[in-house]
Parts: C-alpha cells; structure tokens; sequence
C-alpha cells in the first residue's frame, strides 16, 4: 500500500514523459537544499535545514 501511494502520480504529463510523483518530487526538493539521507538521521542538522523561510 506504501509504494503503491509514493508512486501515484501528483501531475499529468505528455505523452512520453513519466509522470511526477509525490516521491520524486520530495527527492528534488532534498536534492535542492543539499540534504541527503544522512542528514535526516541527524535531527538537529534537519531542523537548522529545514527550518527556512520558503524562498518561492
């Protein structure tokens, strides 16, 4: 049940490009701030990076 909702599609694309997903997405995001998944394992290191004002 995990993987089947990690893999449900969050957009639709055209034809012959995959489509995006919650998990790819959350991938991106990580890959963005420089986190990996060290980082998450080390709480205070999470809470200093995450805890940012959205630059959006």
């Amino acid at each position: 049940m995990i993987k089947l909702a990690l893999n449900l599609p969050t957009t639709t694309r055209n034809r012959g490009r995959p489509p995006t997903t919650w998990l790819t997405t959350i991938q991106k995001d990580l890959k963005e701030i420089d986190l990996d998944e060290q980082d998450s394992r080390n709480r205070a290191v999470w809470r200093i990076r995450t805890r940012k004002a959205d630059p959006k």
